[in-house]
């Protein structure tokens, strides 16, 4: 893979807290190859960011600490407060699990594969200190089925780790079923404790393991990296920077960027136009996500706390420009099928609501939706939305609520029973194809 890029590092970025100083390529479907940032093994890991501090004991409330100054949030879609899951877990004393959660289940991102291939060391040392802080005893690496490269990457790892006396408790790489559900955390503490991968309702979010149970805390790869920087380097040179994984045709490109740069920097530093024009639009944060228009859009700062308050989410970090030759709806209808086809099938709404839900978007995508589909549409969209098991239906009904608003000159195209045969299509990339 060949892929040349013109990016230009940020001012002021450049420092021992940036986690890729360059940005790094990789196929548009799989993890297996990548190219653009160095591999750190164990010196050069310590010597990039210095011997990670103990945080057990009385050291563990500095670390919290750090986490609360920088307000550090979950970086696997939710952006949870990370402080409020761990006294969540501490409150119940020793002897529990953590999991840094690999298994990207959106099939466009690919941040936390960067991370386990190229900076390992970066997520243990994470993964340790807040096996120390919560008083966990058993580690767990997650990682899909299929992910041989960050598998490797992992127990190199920890093999060099062992070989140069580091104490770290037990950790463990488990792989799970290689499907877009696999990585929610529910299913994660389900597996762990002995059942199926799959998600499941829970009364209090703060504490989802079994009642007698263990307690469990999920944190995604790329917030357990931000704990290993602010395990070594320390709050005060901690950059509050995101990672980003952006869509090309033929291939995606994952970097770092800072709450000043704008998603017109990111897409201008990263995105080859396949029509030499603007995106119309951008997927943000996920196939669950929220469609932006790209007049509201390019000029936002990359912040978590700005794009919460303008309704909107940075997800899990996937930007996925639509070229302006694209049809909006067709791609919104394509991903809403695979999203049905990820179902958990386990209650009624992802059974058969997202199914149907799919169906009428395809008629409509395929301008064959009379009015009363139309209608059904909209009922079953508002029937449907926070009533599943597991918040699988909510994301798909977000990206589809947004796309009909977005999109919506597409829409009445559509809807008078045409299609626009538009010249681009199959932006997004999903498993299995060429």
């Amino acid at each position: 893979m060949s892929v040349s890029l013109h990016l230009v590092t940020e001012p002021g970025r450049v420092g021992a807290a940036d986690i890729l100083a360059t940005p790094a390529v990789l196929p548009r479907h799989g993890t297996e190859s990548l190219t653009g940032v160095d591999v750190h093994d164990l010196a050069a890991h310590r010597a990039e960011f210095g011997l990670r501090r103990s945080h057990l004991g009385a050291a563990a409330a500095s670390l919290l600490a750090a986490i609360e100054e920088v307000r550090l949030t979950g970086r696997g879609g939710g952006h949870f407060p990370t402080t409020a899951k761990w006294r969540s877990v501490m409150t119940h004393g020793a002897g529990g699990t953590v999991v840094a959660n690999g298994a990207e289940g959106e099939p466009g991102s690919a941040k936390d594969a960067v991370l386990l291939q190229t900076r390992p060391h970066l997520v243990l040392d994470g993964l340790v200190s807040s096996m120390e802080v919560v008083g966990a005893s058993d580690g767990v690496v997650w990682l899909h089925d299929g992910a041989w490269a960050s598998a490797r990457a992992v127990s190199r790892a920890l093999a060099e780790r062992a070989a140069a006396g580091a104490g770290d408790p037990q950790i463990r790489v488990l792989l799970a079923p290689d499907r877009y559900l696999s990585g929610e955390a529910t299913g994660i503490i389900r597996t762990l404790e002995g059942g199926p991968t799959l998600p499941r309702y829970v009364e209090d979010p703060a504490r989802p393991w079994s009642p007698g149970s263990r307690p469990v805390l999920v944190n995604n790869v790329e917030t357990m990296a931000r704990v290993g920087l602010l395990a070594t380097v320390g709050a005060e040179e901690y950059l509050p920077t995101s990672l980003l994984t952006v869509v090309n045709a033929t291939h995606r490109v994952v970097l770092e960027v800072g709450p000043g740069t704008t998603f017109g920097d990111v897409v201008a530093r990263t995105w080859t136009s396949p029509d030499g024009r603007p995106p119309q639009a951008v997927l943000l944060g996920g196939y669950g996500g929220s469609w932006v228009s790209w007049d509201d859009l390019r000029a936002m700062p990359v912040d978590v706390a700005g794009l919460r308050a303008a309704g909107l989410s940075l997800g899990a970090g996937l930007v996925g420009p639509l070229p302006a030759s694209a049809c909006g709806l067709e791609e919104s209808a394509r991903l809403l099928r695979y999203l049905a086809g990820q179902s958990a099938r386990q209650c009624g709404p992802c059974v058969f609501g997202l199914a149907a839900v799919s169906e009428l978007a395809d008629d409509l995508s395929a301008g064959r939706l009379a009015p009363s589909g139309r209608r059904r549409l909209g009922r079953f969209m508002g029937e449907i939305q926070g009533r599943g098991a597991c918040r699988h239906p909510d994301g798909a009904l977000r990206m589809l609520a947004s796309a009909l608003v977005v999109f919506g000159d597409d829409v009445r195209h559509h809807r008078r029973g045409r299609t626009c045969d538009a010249p681009t299509y199959a932006i997004m990339p999903l498993p299995g194809e060429d």
